[in-house]
């Protein structure tokens, strides 16, 4: 049992045993219970001492040792790597991290052990943290540095960042910041992430005690030199991406990097450097580009162009709205017809408040798209969603415009397979055909039709070449489309495809004519694509590209090099469809060309030729080649641009003459004789499921059928109209 009477201490032997076991509580070495109780009473008996105290002693020998053994951790973590290196792979963050999980928590057992001590002797000398904050006489003479006001475990800390970080602050900056430069541009493993954090988290937890500027080794260790190395970095990242493109394409990314640096600092450092990390990027970035934003902005939003998620923001809208209204009326007013009409004028004036390109039908159409496309696969509410977007359809009076634009997408997905699911196709063109009829999804169904006569067709097919041995090593997938059905306007390119391609079609075409006696085949190159292997490089490729692009590439099968004007005239390719054909390849690098290809309407020079790029060489080994747009035909398969959305909306135009006089001319011969009012009525009534057709346009529509002789005035009556037989 420990005595608490204070009694003569021989020092000396009292610290050998006391020394040996603070050696092992520090190297976080197994100390027995019993050695342990032994170790606290003789702290305790050394501060008590008869006839004078030695806590000062004990104090100043427990000083000596831990300097001493922080020597030692210092050259173990130094080790044989070259400081002034600042590799942060080379191990002394590694070994750096290992000494402090060891030293902080034998530090702390040392100062449990030491409890007395610290409460009896340094407590009493210690500078209250009001004196320090607020300033007193004795924090003249015991400012807060002065070691003899620092609990055990405090000494340890400050010994460590005297003696161990002090000498390796510029090192340890280095790899930290070298470490943070990497994490930044790539994820790095576990391992070194871990370690990392903890270097970093160190540095504030080795001044935690300290009431004034606990984060002052924290800022100028790491904070400061990653904050400057940041802002270089950042500062090259914003040169580069305004040297790249627009200020559109700057903002989209530079916000994308603002979210990566935001994370990267909440990932690494202390939670008290937020601010300042995302300061750093916001001035490195935005002050960059303040003048190019102030140059380009108002012409981007002259422009109003926008492929954002402005049809993801209309639709949510729209369906946020009328949800929250909706179950208020339902709630509060018993779902009352008036609240609930109310509703339906104030949705239906807020979705057609729109005109033009960007407005109600073609936003909802390109929300449509989205979620049917292959990459929305993931989502599991795609179909709730598309079912929401009738609700929104519904209010949608330009319903004609809408389904211009909903079938254009409906063939892309179809002709180049993008389409997440078939099922969810079909019933969304089901949901169309409940909410506006048969007639309005009679193209979409035949298109859906199309597609899966296609595969039967092509299994036939597959089955003819193998009963008649004419397999041929390409493969080769056709889709017939009826040329009513599918938006598939514009000119098409000529072109003579070379024998791999021409072989498989002209068969194609005689197993077809002999299938369906009459009918006549159109190829649309421009729609087709394929994907070539090569053979002629030290690595395998795949190439996707379009037909024509497939065909110039098959050209060089059996030779190296073309003559460029010869190249062209054996393909029959036009100079705007050469040009913007060629053009990808030769910035993909699989084809290289010598002399002067000219314009795009210019005559190629006699000299110039185009060559197989024989050393081509990539990262990937699937090669995707783009194609630049064709110009914009009236009611072709894209838009762009003001030109495109007249000729669309003169397309558009054209088709609501024709459907109001088919109406009218369905009216006028069930009902024969009827008066001005009641056909526009009529007519107003019928078209209402696909658009709200004008007053005047109608009246445009009886004059033009008037002129066709379908209708007449009555004699006796100028507001009356009969139905010519």
């Amino acid at each position: 049992m420990m005595s608490l009477k204070p009694r003569n201490v021989d020092f000396t032997e009292t610290w050998a045993h006391l020394k040996e076991t603070v050696a092992g509580v520090v190297g976080l070495r197994a100390v027995e219970r019993s050695v342990w109780n032994t170790r606290f009473s003789d702290v305790y008996a050394l501060c008590v001492a008869h006839p004078e105290p030695l806590a000062d002693r004990l104090y100043d020998e427990t000083r000596n040792f831990l300097e001493e053994h922080v020597a030692g951790l210092l050259q173990r973590v130094r080790g044989t790597a070259a400081l002034e290196n600042n590799d942060h792979n080379d191990g002394l963050l590694t070994r750096y991290v290992s000494a402090w999980r060891e030293y902080s928590q034998g530090v702390a057992y040392l100062n449990s052990l030491y409890s007395y001590l610290n409460l009896q002797h340094v407590k009493r000398q210690k500078v209250s943290d009001a004196e320090i904050i607020y300033g007193s006489s004795a924090t003249v003479t015991c400012p807060e540095h002065d070691a003899r006001q620092l609990e055990v475990g405090e000494l340890g800390l400050e010994i460590w960042e005297r003696v161990l970080v002090k000498p390796l602050s510029a090192a340890l900056t280095g790899r930290i910041v070298r470490g943070l430069a990497a994490a930044r541009s790539s994820t790095p493993d576990p391992a070194f992430a871990s370690t990392l954090r903890e270097a970093i988290r160190s540095t504030v937890q080795v001044r935690a005690f300290r009431v004034r500027a606990p984060l002052s080794l924290y800022q100028s260790l790491v904070l400061e030199p990653y904050l400057a190395a940041a802002a270089a970095a950042h500062a090259q990242l914003a040169a580069d991406l305004l040297a790249g493109g627009d200020i559109a394409h700057y903002t989209t990314h530079a916000l994308a990097g603002l979210e990566r640096e935001v994370a990267l600092g909440a990932r690494y450092l202390d939670s008290s450097s937020a601010e300042a990390v995302r300061a750093c990027y916001e001035r490195a970035v935005v002050d960059a580009a303040h003048a190019q934003a102030a140059a380009d902005g108002q012409a981007l939003l002259a422009q109003a162009h926008s492929k954002d998620e402005a049809h993801t923001h209309f639709v949510n809208a729209m369906l946020t709205l009328h949800g929250k209204y909706s179950k208020l009326f339902s709630e509060v007013f018993g779902g009352a017809q008036a609240f609930v009409g109310a509703l339906d004028k104030a949705c239906s004036a807020v979705v057609n408040s729109g005109a033009g390109a960007g407005g109600a039908p073609e936003l909802l159409a390109r929300y449509c798209d989205c979620l049917l496309r292959r990459r929305a696969a993931a989502d599991v509410d795609v179909d709730d969603k598309l079912a929401a977007a009738i609700v929104v359809f519904k209010y949608v009076d330009d319903k004609d415009v809408f389904q211009k634009y909903y079938a254009r997408a409906l063939a892309r997905r179809l002709i180049h397979q993008l389409s997440a699911s078939m099922e969810q196709e079909e019933a969304m063109i089901n949901r169309l055909k409940a909410a506006c009829g048969y007639e309005f999804t009679n193209k979409l169904h035949r298109m859906f039709t199309d597609v899966a006569v296609s595969a039967d067709l092509n299994a036939k097919f597959q089955q003819h070449l193998r009963e008649n041995n004419l397999a041929t090593s390409t493969g080769f997938f056709i889709q017939v489309l009826q040329a009513g059905a599918w938006p598939l306007g514009g000119a098409m390119a000529p072109l003579a495809p070379p024998p791999q391609l021409e072989r498989p079609a002209r068969q194609f075409e005689a197993f077809y004519r002999n299938m369906f006696s009459g009918r006549r085949l159109a190829w649309l190159h421009h729609l087709c694509s394929g994907e070539l292997r090569t053979r002629y490089t030290a690595r395998q490729y795949h190439v996707s590209a379009s037909t024509v692009q497939c065909a110039l590439l098959l050209s060089f099968d059996t030779v190296d090099s073309w003559n460029a004007r010869e190249l062209r005239d054996t393909l029959q390719l036009e100079g705007d469809a050469w040009g913007r054909q060629l053009r990808p390849l030769l910035d993909a690098g699989l084809l290289l060309a010598s002399g002067d290809l000219g314009a795009e309407d210019e005559e190629l020079s006699p000299a110039a030729r185009v060559s197989l790029n024989l050393s081509f060489s990539c990262k990937r080994t699937k090669v995707r080649v783009t194609c630049a747009t064709a110009p914009a035909q009236g009611g072709g398969g894209g838009a762009g641009g003001a030109a495109a959305d007249g000729g669309d909306a003169a397309h558009c135009d054209d088709d609501r003459k024709m459907y109001l006089q088919a109406a009218i001319v369905r009216i006028m011969k069930q009902r024969k004789v009827l008066r001005h009012t009641e056909l526009i009525q009529e007519v107003v009534s019928q078209a209402r499921g696909s658009f709200a057709p004008s007053v005047a346009m109608i009246k445009k529509c009886i004059e033009a059928l008037i002129d066709k002789q379908y209708l007449e005035r009555a004699p006796a009556a100028l507001d009356t109209y009969s139905y010519l037989a």
